[in-house]
């Protein structure tokens, strides 16, 4: 056997596959080039499915639309430092919610809950407003309730605001697998591969976001950013096309129609979620983000019958809880596309009308 020759030869196919990678990586820099980011990793978690990273920072673009910081404390939090003890005479808000409310494609001081501790403060009448971002792109209402159990009931709230996205959350509490209904009775298991289809969607991306080198290529190099954003439309095309079609005679999710079983074990997470607020003494609060899809179609329509803000608000005001309704709000502002970004995510002027909205709602019930 020829070892040299073999040697050479293999040398040759490396050289010719680093050229090539080369050619790629110029001619994108010339003709097309990519967004290069710095990353923010999420990490596995056997109850949460994944979680942000603590003390980490990150540099990048809102699902392509506008660059953002995004930068964690040391509980994986899109926020500052909090200390447990709440200080005399604060009124203290958590936040739980997904990248609606994280926010995605905003700065933190752009977010709405913290537009809505600047404002509560400027027009202080008794406490001090504080509010607590525990919100993670991503996230249904599932692994909201798991994370405030974890972390949130620790912080004595006095307030805890559930941010409910029409768009996506009871998608989310389906396919996270971390609770199920059983006999009518919620029953909360550890996620695995084969019952949570987001355990395996971001299974792939973990692998791949923590493979050794990937956050410095990804901000260094044309050809891996290009790669990344086509393997991840692969997989959100995936994702969506195995959705389950839902059952007619309940609300409309994302211009598609909730079944019944998803409407159950939502409303069942909800009310677990309640359940651990009331035990710490904390006021729950449902704040319903519209989503834009729905909004176009309820403006075009003029529907007021089957729409999932108002069966919302049913199963808010029965169970004795704080809701805030945005739709018909956003439906009747004057240019509701201002609201959103062009990957339906909050714009700032967004942020800011339900920042207010909160300030007002919670002042009217003499709570701030």
């Amino acid at each position: 056997m020829n070892w040299k020759s073999i040697f050479t030869n293999i040398l040759l196919v490396l050289v010719s596959i680093f050229v090539t990678l080369g050619l790629f990586e110029i001619s994108l820099r010339v003709f097309a080039p990519q967004d290069l980011i710095v990353p923010m990793p999420a990490m596995a978690d056997s109850e949460l499915i994944y979680r942000l990273p603590a003390n980490t920072k990150s540099y990048l673009k809102g699902t392509s639309v506008r660059w953002f910081h995004l930068e964690t404390n040391s509980l994986g939090l899109r926020d500052g430092e909090h200390d447990l003890q709440k200080a005399p005479g604060t009124f203290r808000v958590l936040l739980l919610g997904d990248s609606m409310s994280m926010a995605e494609g905003v700065e933190l001081p752009e977010t709405y809950i913290k537009q809505f501790e600047k404002k509560a403060n400027e027009q202080a009448l008794t406490k001090k407003a504080e509010t607590i971002n525990a919100a993670i792109r991503g996230y249904g209402n599932d692994q909201e309730v798991v994370l405030f159990e974890r972390i949130g009931m620790q912080f004595q709230p006095d307030l805890v605001i559930l941010a409910f996205f029409e768009g996506n959350d009871f998608d989310d509490n389906r396919d996270g697998g971390i609770f199920q209904l059983t006999e009518g009775e919620l029953i909360k298991t550890l996620p695995t591969l084969e019952s949570s289809p987001k355990m395996r969607y971001y299974n792939q991306q973990i692998r791949i976001q923590n493979f050794p080198g990937y956050r410095f290529l990804v901000g260094h190099s044309h050809l891996i950013n290009f790669l990344r954003r086509k393997y991840a439309s692969y997989l959100t095309n995936r994702a969506l096309s195995s959705q389950r079609k839902g059952e007619q005679g309940h609300p409309a999710q994302g211009s598609r129609i909730i079944g019944e079983a998803d409407w159950k074990l939502t409303e069942r997470i909800l009310l677990r979620w309640d359940a651990d607020c009331r035990k710490i003494n904390s006021l729950p609060l449902i704040l319903f983000i519209p989503d834009l899809n729905n909004i176009r179609a309820y403006m075009k329509t003029k529907a007021i019958g089957n729409r999932t803000d108002k069966s919302m608000s049913d199963f808010a005001r029965a169970n004795n809880i704080l809701f805030i309704n945005l739709t018909d709000q956003f439906m009747h502002y004057p240019d509701v596309e201002s609201l959103y970004l062009p990957d339906a995510h909050l714009s700032p002027l967004g942020h800011d009308i339900v920042a207010a909205e909160i300030t007002r709602f919670l002042r009217a019930r003499k709570l701030l």
